[in-house]
């Protein structure tokens, strides 16, 4: 790999593929409306999940911040990042984001927002994290693949 093509050639930052899956689950809750049918019994648990995505992403954000990498996927990866975190889930942002997506369709009471996190995890796993696996397997090789041999892509 060229040094001017050191990351993993994702097309756009990856938050826009959330914002376009919770904006696409209201575009058709405004067509087709679809409650989860609690009324308003899911603002606690909405709440608690939220927390959990924020506590999720944070301990990701921090372990980059700490390193003084960026989290971009179009910059370059330096290192691989196997303990906190990591030990548990290989993409712990995207994670987090996932559970802010859940936690925000529970709290509105949209099920088409929760139910566009099927397509949205299928679509990062093929457009996003294969890619970034590739990269990662050419830049480490055997390092990385013995650690996603260990912990698994989401959780």
């Amino acid at each position: 790999m060229s040094e001017d093509q050191d990351h993993a050639g994702i097309i756009t930052h990856p938050p826009l593929f959330y914002i376009t899956a919770a904006l696409i689950g209201v575009g058709i809750d405004y067509i087709v409306p679809l409650s989860f049918g609690f009324g308003g019994g899911t603002t606690a648990a909405a709440i608690i999940i939220f927390i959990l995505g924020l506590l999720i992403a944070g301990m990701s954000g921090r372990k980059f911040a700490s390193d003084k990498q960026s989290p971009s996927v179009h910059a370059p990866t330096t290192s691989i990042y196997t303990s906190g975190i990591y030990a548990y889930t290989r993409n712990p942002m995207y994670l987090g984001v996932m559970l802010w997506m859940a936690a925000a369709a529970l709290y509105f009471d949209k099920l088409w927002i929760l139910i566009m996190c099927v397509p949205l995890i299928l679509f990062m796993n093929k457009v996003v994290i294969e890619k970034e696996e590739a990269y990662l397997e050419d830049k480490f090789g055997d390092e990385y693949r013995t650690y996603k041999a260990k912990v698994r892509r989401w959780i």
